[in-house]
This record gives C-alpha cells, structure tokens and sequence, in this order.
C-alpha cells in the first residue's frame, strides 16, 4: 500500500515532469466546485483569463478535455471527472499529514517516557506531570522506576526521553535543569520518642538505627546518611533491606527503625508512621532534584514537558524564597 507521503510526492514529481505546477491542478478542483470559469477565477483570486490559460495548459499536457464549455457553466468531462477524484483525494491525504505533524508538534499526540528515582506522591514534580496530563491528554506517559545508573544508561540510548532525580544539575549526562530542592523528613513509628517533636536534626538521630530500602533510591539515601553522621565524628548504624519502599515504611511504622524520606514519599500514608522535618540550625534541609534530556533529543512532547517545568520551577523557587 502507497503511504500518503509516497502520493503527494509523486504528484509532485509528475508535475514537474508534465511541465505542470500544482496551482494548474488546483485550479481544476475549484472550476470543478464552482462549474464555472468565472467563479473558479473568483476563489482563486484570479481573472477568467489565468483560470483558463490554466485549464488549457494542462489540457494540452495530459491530451484530454477537462471539461465541457458552454454558456451555461463548464462540467467534467469522463476523464476530468477522475483526475479531479484522485487529486482531491491526494490533496486531503496531504492536508491530513500536515495536520498530524502540526499536532505532533505541539505535543497533541505522541510519547513521554520518564525515569524516574522519587514518588510522585507530592511536589513540584507530581505538578508538572499532572499539568502535562491536563494539557496534552493525547501524549501517552510512561514512567520507569530504577537507579541512577540504569536510568541514565536508558536516556543515553534514548529508551527514555527524561530523568527525574535528586542531585544538582550537571552537563555530565546531557542537559539539566533544577526543578526543585526537596525537604527531607525523618520516618519513625507513632510511638517512637521523637513523635511530637516539631523538627529534628542530624544531632538527634546519629546515634539512632537507620533502615534503608535496597532498591532505588535506597543506595542514595544510604550514602546520604553516612555522609551527613559521619560529621559528628559517628559511625551510621544502617541496615539495608530487601524491600521496596511500601515494606520499608511497614518495618518503620513496626519499631524496627528510622528512616530517611524526601518530602515525595510524605504524601502517602503508611499505617503507624510518622514524618518529621529535619531541620540545621533550625533551616530545613534539603535535596536538590533535577530533570535530565539529551539535547539532541527533538521529541515534542519533550520540549513541551520542559517548558511548563521551567514554569513550575520558577514559581516553586520564587514560593521558596532564598534556600
């Protein structure tokens, strides 16, 4: 089967080779709507003169009569009848793929495949997605949850267009941008001692045993809390488990230890855990996140997530104030 493209390319083509121009086929379509010279001269913006030099200049190429002339109008002839059919035809096929990738160009349809190291529960990121969705409901989002490494493998091969994870932004990988910094929280179970405290910092917890998920983004949060005890001249107690993040807060909310959380996981309840700032010097502390793209990357419905990102970080740092 011939595509569309394949079609209007070699009616292209074929005019070239008749010596045609398709304004010649063009006007054969609107005498063929109008019935009249006259009138086809009156939607083309032409005299009755150029509509039939038009008419008898392609006459003269295909050897045939287009139409039947008299003072009444003019009518198909058997042969104009189905060259005006097929070009009709081939101009809609045309308009069609125009108007598909005018679309696909403004991220009216399409793909958005996002790697993603947090949960969508809350913040900035949740609000861009939601906003995207809204926007664009004919672009079809896929997300993929794994670590770091993985995740930038995929966007370097291009089976993802975007990453979503905590760091600053660096040229390392592509291009980057800081949607936010995100809060963190200390996860203990309701009838931990902390319960009721309205923030904690690192002096309160370094000597307290922390458990941390194996999977993303368990390794992060690992070597992010030996980093910030080991400033107190401590050695962190972690223990990692094999759990995801759900089971992970079920073993908090059992008493078998602390946990380090972004502000993301805090928009899920967990049945007896309880999320508490964590505070320096009495200034919440906080993460950086940030997307990552391929520059090269040109897909539409990319540069459209960016852009309402953009929008959703310049408000969420103007709301934030100085960090």
């Amino acid at each position: 089967m011939v595509s569309r493209q394949t079609q209007t390319l070699r009616l292209q083509i074929w005019c070239q080779c008749q010596h045609l121009e398709l304004y010649d086929v063009e006007t054969v379509l609107a005498v063929a709507e109008a019935g009249s010279f006259r009138k086809a001269g009156k939607l083309l913006g032409i005299g009755q003169s150029a509509v039939t030099r038009r008419i008898q200049k392609l006459e003269d190429v295909l050897g045939v009569s287009m139409f039947e002339r008299s003072a009444t109008g003019a009518r198909l002839t058997s042969a104009g009848w189905n060259f005006a059919t097929r070009s009709r035809q081939i101009a809609n096929q045309f308009l069609d793929t125009v108007r598909a990738a005018q679309s696909a160009g403004t991220a009216g349809n399409g793909r958005l495949r996002m790697g993603l190291t947090a949960s969508l529960s809350r913040g900035p990121l949740r609000e861009v997605v939601a906003r995207f969705q809204m926007q664009h409901a004919d672009v079809d989002l896929s997300f993929t949850e794994a670590d770091l490494g993985e995740l930038m493998t995929s966007l370097s091969h291009r089976s993802i267009d975007v990453v979503g994870a905590a760091g600053e932004p660096t040229s390392e990988h592509g291009d980057m941008m800081l949607l936010t910094r995100v809060p963190l929280y200390i996860a203990v179970a309701g009838d931990h001692p902390l319960v009721g405290r309205r923030c904690v910092d690192w002096s309160d917890v370094a000597a307290m045993s922390f458990i941390v998920s194996a999977d993303v983004p368990g390794p992060t949060i690992h070597d992010y809390i030996i980093r910030r005890i080991s400033d107190f001249g401590r050695q962190a107690c972690i223990e990692v488990q094999g759990m995801r993040r759900e089971g992970l807060m079920n073993l908090v909310g059992l008493g078998l230890g602390i946990s380090l959380v972004c502000a993301q996981w805090c928009g899920v309840r967990y049945p007896n855990v309880v999320f508490i700032p964590l505070k320096e010097s009495g200034t919440a502390e906080t993460i950086p996140f940030s997307l990552t793209w391929r520059p090269e990357n040109d897909n539409p419905a990319l540069r459209r997530f960016l852009s309402l990102a953009r929008e959703v970080a310049k408000a969420d740092a103007a709301s934030s104030g100085p960090s």
